[in-house]
């Protein structure tokens, strides 16, 4: 059961047939979170309806008033004292566990997942710290590891085009890759409205035998922050990768309008991660300004505002491959569309489930969760932003759109940061539980998601908890599950039961 003490915040929660609870909210400016946003602020208003919901737990049936803030809605399932039933793993191919899909530990079904532990949660969640690793990471965006080790030795990816290796705690001396002068950034890190940077990198799955690995960056060479996705290998010398290896795998042209310093700096995207299919995802968003300037992201023939799927990986002339199963009718790199900036997004490592958390405009941010395989999806913008119409438009025809399995107003947030999901060992009860932020206003919660229902429960805010973590970028998991905040302002930290 979850800590009562914690509070909750006015979020909204979604299935595919019913509200679980409603909460609503308005602000003015587009300007939101990458390696740095300076996102708008606005007023709210309150659902209607719903009962009582204390203790750490959130009632699917009639919606609830929280301690935290007013929710509101119908339908769903009754959840009580912190847990949610199931019955099944749906898509899970390794077993399920009530409302988490996991299985037997030692490993899920997506590569490099083997430390991980699938196993279903078990007693309560302690209060919780976030205890530093290393020195000198500012600028940090992304943790990562190699795919295989059960080392404790993470890859940590800056803002300015470093990757920086830590091992037992300690940042080793020399960057693993430092390719900073091919990146276009923020002045400083964080500053406002500007999303260039280093993004997002990963390794390959078969990286311990091809070596290889992707970054994504903004292009330093053009002013409108171009998105490179590039392979680079690691040398003979498993600390240092080969920079004279580096092939470009695809460049995607940003917008520019009015002639400004970069363009549009923000709406870069940033994830990319490795599937349980082997496959890279990439998420771009639609290039940048209010309302879609130019509506890419419901536009099957143009890159920006989607989430792709290929085989990174050279096959003759061709710089990489597009596998069968992507979206028909446009471009066939696209899995999903409708996506206004898909920062991050992650694999849960014991289902394959995909949780992206896509940042919003004027009303709501969202997170959306797809079951493993799905894809073929459209989110919705900018037709919708959340579960409703785009900002203070109405009658918009969601026919065919996908609605967030979360929302929560921007009057609790502005920025979201998409998170993880936890699978260590060291806090049992914490395992199956996915943890996401808001960059903008400080704030960490979790959830936990019902596979079988399609729904989610227990939100509940980490805040108080983590208030030494702010201006997170990152949530990933570390070779063994365990998870790992990046802070643009101050390094990597560690989720640890507090002492």
């Amino acid at each position: 059961m979850l800590r009562a003490k914690r509070a909750f915040f006015g979020l909204l929660l979604v299935s595919p047939v019913a509200l679980v609870a409603a909460s609503m909210g308005c602000s003015t400016t587009s300007s939101d979170q990458g390696s740095g946003g300076s996102p708008s602020t606005g007023g709210s208003q309150s659902g209607t309806g719903g009962g009582a919901n204390t203790g750490g737990s959130q009632s699917g049936t009639g919606g609830g008033a929280s301690t935290g803030g007013a929710q509101s809605g119908s339908g769903g399932g009754a959840n009580t004292g912190g847990s949610q039933s199931g019955s099944g793993g749906g898509d899970n191919t390794g077993g399920s566990d009530p409302g988490t899909g996991g299985s037997s530990s030692g490993g899920g079904v997506v590569p490099g997942t083997a430390g991980y532990d699938c196993s279903p949660p078990s007693g309560t969640i302690p209060a919780l710290q976030a205890t530093a690793v290393g020195s000198g990471l500012s600028g940090a965006m992304q943790v990562g590891y190699e795919p295989g080790t059960t080392a404790n030795r993470l890859f940590v990816l800056t803002v300015t085009g470093t990757i920086e290796i830590v091992e037992n705690g300690t940042k080793l001396g020399t960057p693993f890759l430092d390719f900073s002068a091919k990146v276009g950034h923020a002045n400083s890190p964080g500053a406002a409205g500007d999303e260039r940077g280093a993004l997002g990198f990963a390794f390959h799955p078969d990286y311990a035998t091809n070596g290889l690995f992707y970054v994504h960056y903004s292009d330093v060479n053009s002013n409108t922050g171009d998105s490179i996705l590039e392979e680079y290998k690691v040398s003979a010398d498993p600390n240092v990768a080969d920079e004279a290896t580096a092939r470009l795998v695809k460049k995607v042209t940003q917008p520019s309008h009015g002639g400004a310093t970069c363009g549009l700096c923000n709406h870069k995207g940033g994830a990319i991660v490795f599937g349980a299919d082997g496959f890279l995802y990439w998420g771009l968003g639609d290039g940048g300004g209010s309302n879609d300037t130019d509506g890419n992201a419901q536009n099957l023939d143009v890159m920006l505002g989607k989430i792709h799927r290929i085989n990174p990986v050279v096959s003759g002339s061709d710089p990489y491959t597009t596998p069968p199963g992507n979206m028909a009718g446009g471009l066939p790199e696209i899995w999903d569309y409708g996506m206004r900036n898909p920062f991050r997004f992650t694999f849960d490592g014991c289902t394959g489930d995909l949780y992206i958390g896509d940042v919003g405009q004027d009303t709501h941010e969202e997170v959306d969760i797809e079951k493993k395989g799905e894809g073929n999806k459209n989110y919705g913008w900018n037709i919708t932003e959340g579960l409703g119409c785009r900002g203070t438009t109405t009658g918009c025809d969601q026919t065919g759109i996908t609605p967030p399995v979360l929302e929560y107003p921007r009057t609790d947030g502005k920025s979201v940061t998409g998170g993880a999901v936890y699978r260590g060992s060291a806090i049992p009860g914490l395992r199956g539980t996915y943890i996401y932020a808001d960059y903008s206003d400080n704030k960490i919660w979790s959830i936990v998601y019902d596979r079988d229902a399609g729904t989610i429960s227990a939100i509940t805010s980490l805040t108080q908890d983590l208030n030494n973590v702010t201006k997170v970028v990152g949530i990933h998991n570390g070779p063994d599950g365990e998870l790992y905040f990046s802070s643009v302002m101050s390094g990597v930290f560690k989720l640890e039961a507090a002492e």
